[in-house]
């Protein structure tokens, strides 16, 4: 086969293949139990805590449909899933900010909201600054599930320098 030709074939190949999914699949039952479980046991502490780091109730808004893998429910109670990837670095992030009060105060006047989502077409795999913008008081995060769960330094870091940048 030539290369143009297996070109081709790959080419026409890849709307075949199967992609991670995310919002764009439909929730199983399982999908939906196992997130429903995790926002009733796990999340009102996690939003506390994110609350406390931040010194004041800001706003946490999560697009759990986008949050959820279809194929990775059995995961989602597993703190590496959503906490290690995601609510840690955000809450370890604010307490570095909140230290003093400077930094309380500028907080509380520009973060009006955080917006928590997985976008896997715009998603970055580990240069985690390009999942992050500030824009209109709103921190939003587009950072992928359960991938890279060592990596909380540099999700830490990448959010405090988003967060001073823009306070």
């Amino acid at each position: 086969m030539t290369s143009r030709r297996l070109l081709l074939a790959c080419t026409m190949a890849l709307p075949l293949l199967p992609r991670p999914g995310h919002a764009q699949a439909a929730l199983g039952l399982a999908e939906r139990r196992a997130i429903a479980a995790y926002r009733q046991d796990k999340w009102p502490a996690i939003e506390q805590g994110i609350q406390q780091a931040a010194g004041f109730a800001v706003p946490v808004e999560v697009e759990w449909d986008q949050l959820t893998i279809p194929g990775d429910a059995a995961h989602y109670a597993d703190d590496a899933f959503f906490g290690k990837t995601i609510f840690e670095p955000l809450t370890t992030a604010l307490r570095g900010i909140t230290r003093d009060e400077m930094g309380r105060d500028a907080l509380r006047a520009k973060l009006k909201r955080i917006h928590v989502r997985y976008d896997e077409k715009t998603v970055p795999a580990s240069n985690y600054p390009n999942g992050l913008t500030f824009a209109e008081g709103v921190l939003d995060i587009n950072w992928r599930p359960f991938a890279n769960v060592h990596d909380l330094q540099p999700r830490i870091d990448a959010l405090t320098q988003i967060l001073e940048k823009n306070l």
